[in-house]
């Protein structure tokens, strides 16, 4: 790998991208200047969210995060705005500091093997900035090239947990009045308890039996 990988590269690489992500100090005002400049819009908003479980930054347990963030579509690609609402060390606030990282912040993948998937990025040029989630239920990573810090994937375990946010948010996109910019939800809205509880058991009976696989 380079540091001039192409688009296409990691799409060959991990899939399809199906988000791009930035962080922002004011979200609102990004919804604004998205809708404004670029067309982009109407936005899904869910505020004081802290969607990151049993998160690790830089190899350190992270403290709770609780951010403001915010959807809308372009075509098939999501667009996420992310503003940090807490004072805590994480990736969020780097982006705000580092002017390398304050334009486009992440491409965002969804692997079906997550474990190889990651195996391969950290022996191919990759570093964890944030892990998160638990294994043999649902994983997630941001990673970036230790060449080119700017370049920075999202890396989301694909399964019956994680699809259905994304099909849940793209619904309530389609679904919301186009001549209202703003629509505040909860991400309980597209979290698919069924799922959460039929994978959540069997990862609770593998901990408390010690079963692999």
């Amino acid at each position: 790998m380079t540091n001039s990988m192409s688009k296409k590269q990691l799409e060959t690489q991990f899939g399809p991208i199906r988000q791009i992500g930035y962080i922002v100090p004011d979200i609102e005002e990004a919804i604004k200047t998205w809708n404004e400049k670029y067309g982009v819009g109407p936005f899904l908003l869910t505020r004081n969210a802290s969607p990151l479980a049993n998160a690790f930054y830089r190899g350190k347990p992270s403290e709770k995060v609780v951010l403001n963030i915010a959807f809308a579509y372009i075509g098939d690609l999501q667009l996420e705005l992310i503003e940090q609402v807490n004072d805590v060390p994480s990736m969020y606030k780097e982006a705000l500091t580092d002017p390398k990282r304050k334009r486009l912040h992440h491409y965002a993948v969804c692997v079906e093997d997550f474990p190889s998937s990651y195996k391969h990025s950290m022996e191919n040029g990759f570093a964890a900035i944030v892990d998160a989630g638990f294994d043999g239920l649902a994983r997630m990573s941001y990673i970036e090239m230790k060449d080119n810090p700017k370049l920075i994937l999202e890396v989301i375990e694909w399964n019956d947990i994680t699809r259905p946010y994304f099909d849940g948010i793209k619904k309530l996109v389609d679904n919301a009045n186009p001549n209202q910019l703003i629509h505040e939800f909860k991400l309980s809205q597209v979290t698919p308890i069924g799922a959460v509880l039929k994978l959540g058991s069997k990862y609770l009976v593998k901990k408390l039996f010690g079963l692999g696989g």
